[in-house]
């Protein structure tokens, strides 16, 4: 499946994420769908009162942009609007990516890594979901913010993101 890389065509806020691991936890991590896949999207879905969707992880014990793991059959149009309604019950209509994140890990000797796209999107509809997540998730709310909130998972690239998207709107 095409997965150009969007840095090709638009231009977008980029930052370059690099973490090292003992060498047990990189093997560990090596068969991880994340790692397999190479790639993953969010998306900053903004619903009329330019309120932006977030999910609860209670894994994390904070509040996340929807998204995750692209599937091999998937473009990242697909994924980002499978993920969004599997974690927070919400379609979207995706528009053009405004970020991108390359994450890197390492052990010292080995190095791996994926890219984080984020789209932003308009919903379909502001209802969100009851059944969030699937089943190796720990999703329990999806709701809509005005404001983000202190504990936002990876905030700022959330900030930052948001900004683009609004930035786009206005």
């Amino acid at each position: 499946m095409d997965r150009t890389d969007p840095r090709d065509t638009y231009d977008l806020h980029e930052r370059y994420s690099e973490h090292e691991v003992a060498p047990e936890q990189f093997t560990d991590y090596q068969g991880g769908e994340v790692y397999q896949s190479g790639w993953v999207t969010i998306a900053a879905v903004l619903d009329d009162e330019d309120r932006m969707l977030l999910v609860y992880d209670e894994d994390m014990g904070a509040w996340d942009v929807p998204g995750g793991t692209i599937f091999a059959s998937e473009t990242l149009i697909e994924g980002v609007v499978r993920e969004v309604r599997e974690e927070a019950g919400v379609d979207i209509v995706p528009d053009r990516p405004h970020s991108f994140v390359e994450v890197v890990t390492t052990d010292g000797e080995r190095t791996m890594g994926f890219n984080v796209v984020g789209f932003a999107a308009e919903p379909e509809t502001t209802a969100v979901g009851t059944e969030l997540g699937v089943d190796d998730e720990c999703i329990s709310k999806a709701e809509w913010f005005s404001e983000l909130p202190e504990n936002l998972y990876q905030r700022d690239h959330a900030v930052e993101l948001l900004a683009r998207t609004r930035e786009q709107r206005a």
